[in-house]
């Protein structure tokens, strides 16, 4: 099964996004056991966490698919998207 839109300039500014947080900081934040907040903040202030909000409640009205792929590049870098997952739906 194809997919219909696999999302690419997403993919590529969410990319650019993670990799000013590189191993160095998931690792401290892991033996810290702290939040990623400037993470979460970056991601926030891009636009990446109101994906799935529709347009009129101030977000971009995209489909899962979007959101997917969001997911998808945060992990492919080597952070962490649990932080961000449910972050999506608020």
């Amino acid at each position: 099964m194809a997919l219909e839109h696999n999302y690419p300039e997403i993919r590529a500014a969410v990319a650019r996004l993670c990799a000013a947080y590189g191993g160095d900081y998931w690792r401290g934040l892991d033996a810290s056991r702290d939040y990623p907040t400037a993470f979460v903040r970056a991601l926030t202030e891009a636009g990446y966490l109101s994906v799935l909000i529709p347009e009129e409640y101030g977000g971009s009205g995209l489909p899962l698919g979007a959101a997917c792929a969001v997911l998808e590049e945060i992990h492919r870098s080597g952070g962490n998207g649990g932080a961000c997952h449910a972050q999506m739906y608020t």
